[in-house]
Order: C-alpha cells, then sequence, then structure tokens
C-alpha cells in the first residue's frame, strides 16, 4: 500500500458515491465522510509505519557515524561528559576549533560528541548550513563515514516540512468543515445501505 494507492481508491469510492441517485444529501455527505474517514486512517497508519523505518534508518546511520564501541565505568564517564561538552557550543566557527584541539589532542570521544551536536545543528534548515564544516571535517576520516552522512542529510521525517505525501484533500462536499468536523460526520449513526465499495 502507498500513499498513491490509498488516493486512487479514495477518489474512486467518492466518485462512485457522488454518481449515487438513491441517497439524500445528507446520506451522501456521511457516505463521503466515512469514505474520508477510512483513506485518513490508512494514510495515518502508512506514515507512522514510514517514519517507524525512518527513525530505524537513522538511527542505523548515526550509530554507523557517531557510535562508540560498548564502554564501561571512567570510559562511559568520559563519553557522558564529552556530549555535554559538545552541548554547550552555540557557534560554529567555535565548534570547529573544538573538534580540531580535540583530534590534536587525541580526545576522540570529544571529537565525535562535537561531531554528532553538529550534524543535529547542520539538519536545521538554512540555519544548519554553517554546521555543516564541522560535520563534513568529522567525515573526511573515512569514506565510509562521508557515504553514512550523505544519506543521513539526506534524510527526511515523512509527512514533514513541505512533504505533503500523506496529506488528502477535504472533500468539496464537506465546505468549510476541518477534517475533526469530518470525522465526527462519519461517526453519525446514519445508516448508508449500497454494495461493499461504496456502504458507509
Amino acid at each position: 500500500m502507498t500513499p498513491d494507492s490509498i488516493r486512487a481508491e479514495y477518489e474512486r469510492k467518492l466518485s462512485h458515491i457522488r454518481g449515487r441517485r438513491d441517497l439524500t444529501d445528507q446520506a451522501q455527505r456521511v457516505a463521503i465522510a466515512r469514505a474520508f474517514s477510512e483513506a485518513q486512517t490508512k494514510m495515518e497508519q502508512l506514515q507512522q509505519a514510514d517514519t517507524e523505518r525512518w527513525e530505524r534508518d537513522r538511527a542505523r546511520l548515526e550509530r554507523q557515524l557517531f557510535g562508540a564501541a560498548d564502554t564501561f565505568g571512567a570510559d562511559a564517564v568520559n563519553q557522558r561528559q564529552a556530549r555535554e561538552m559538545a552541548a554547550q557550543l552555540n557557534d560554529p566557527h567555535q565548534a570547529l576549533a573544538a573538534y580540531q584541539r580535540a583530534k590534536r589532542d587525541g580526545d576522540t570521544a570529544y571529537a565525535r560528541a562535537i561531531a554528532s551536536h553538529a550534524a543535529d545543528l547542520a539538519a536545521i534548515p538554512i540555519l544548519g548550513v554553517a554546521w555543516k564544516g564541522v560535520v563534513e571535517a568529522y567525515t573526511q576520516e573515512s569514506p565510509g563515514k562521508a557515504d553514512a552522512y550523505r544519506q543521513l542529510a539526506g534524510m527526511h521525517q515523512p509527512g514533514h516540512g513541505t512533504d505533503f505525501t500523506y496529506v488528502l484533500p477535504t472533500p468539496s462536499e464537506m465546505g468549510r468543515l476541518s477534517a475533526g468536523q469530518v470525522m465526527a460526520l462519519a461517526d453519525t449513526d446514519l445508516d448508508v445501505h449500497g454494495d461493499a465499495p461504496t456502504a458507509a
């Protein structure tokens, strides 16, 4: 099931309902609202599944880029402290300088923490551009890291920002009703009789 297939099935149902002459205006509105509600539920479930896949893929790439081997005791404390220190960096130029010092001093935990912090900030539209230099310095260590970062940077959370993949247009018969109001109309007790594809 894809957003396009859900949308196509929804449009077929709308077309069939609109063509029925045995329905009162109210019955038609309820049937259309139920078709919208059903398609909306499918779209939300698909977006949730795609989001979970995106989260898994993102976590895998982040581990590949910034993960460290399992650590215990003092090493674990050092890594936690490194992450806390990196989180205090709010200027990309200072962050790059701190990263370079950490590399020079052999402080791999702090260097990795700075790069991870910079990657999070680099993902912010427009404002994040200034942080990419820090991440690029880190990914130059190996082709594998550079490739993983390219994949990570190209990932976008499904349905967020300008991604309207999972958005269904509200049927014109609903007038100015919000999606929530359409859902409420779909839940009314009115029986609408008909065959399986068009029954609501």
